[in-house]
């Protein structure tokens, strides 16, 4: 009987560490086909366009930055500050070599409307988490309001702030929908300081090796439980798993293989 019970140690212990895993690809949505998702139906005809053409127009660049607007019912109980970056690990935003995409992500989480700016890699010098934060406060009563047409404004203005940075970023020529210089001085006055740009991923490097280091336990729904940190570069590639299949529609949101580096800010 003993050894009966023995032989069943290792297949309950790898059921264990099959649920979490299994947990976590209900609760990430699938790959959407547009550079938009929009669970909750609030982004007007206008923003959809706005977003999607202009994904378009990043799409024929040398340096194919993306950025993906989303928004969704639930985090299923996390932060957004640890959903956002494995939705973003997900839909692989951005170019591969380039690392260069952007999630803003609108969650209404029973009511709290938590909204991220989840930022990719090779974007965190242009996109640092205080001017993330400056955009998103620069919106934050129409992010915050119940009412869908103010959301709609303030997710517009998070977008045209982005990308008006990227734009000046990679010398694209500027859209009419383009800040003006004044809004953009605004959004850049990065009062963060150079040091802690410098010294933030040293820190989180530490604090990923004491909280992983020996317990072999943590990572979102449980699903690291390997012991020593968990593995941090994802690499690129098409979209795995999922529903939804191929992309239509003539092009349209496509994952390059981009990563997060963690970079952004929430209100």
């Amino acid at each position: 009987m003993k050894k009966r019970l023995l032989w069943l140690l290792p297949f309950l212990a790898l059921l264990l560490f099959w649920l979490p895993i299994s947990s976590e690809a209900e609760t990430l949505p699938a790959a959407p086909t547009h550079f938009y998702y929009d669970q909750l139906g609030i982004l007007s005809n206008q923003t959809k366009d706005l977003v999607e053409n202009k994904g378009l127009v990043y799409k024929e660049k040398k340096e194919q930055p993306q950025v993906v607007l989303a928004t969704i019912k639930s985090t299923g109980g996390d932060d957004i500050d640890g959903y956002a970056p494995d939705l973003f690990e997900k839909w692989k935003i951005g170019n591969a070599k380039e690392d260069n995409g952007i999630l803003i992500l609108y969650a209404l989480n029973d009511g709290a409307r938590n909204v991220r700016i989840e930022v990719g890699y090779g974007l965190e010098g242009v996109i640092t988490d205080s001017i993330s934060g400056n955009i998103l406060q620069q919106a934050k009563d129409d992010l915050k309001s119940d009412d869908s047409a103010r959301i709609n404004r303030g997710l517009q203005q998070v977008f045209n702030s982005v990308t008006t940075l990227i734009d000046k970023n990679y010398d694209y020529p500027a859209d009419e929908h383009a800040l003006s210089s004044d809004e953009l001085a605004a959004i850049e006055d990065d009062d963060s300081g150079g040091l802690f740009e410098i010294i933030g991923p040293i820190i989180f490097i530490i604090v990923i090796f004491i909280v992983f280091g020996g317990g072999g336990r943590g990572g979102r729904n449980g699903r690291y439980r390997g012991g020593g940190p968990p593995f941090i570069g994802w690499g690129g590639g098409g979209f795995g798993g999922g529903s939804g299949g191929g992309f239509g529609g003539g092009g349209g949101f496509s994952g390059g293989g981009g990563s997060s580096g963690g970079g952004g800010s929430s209100i």
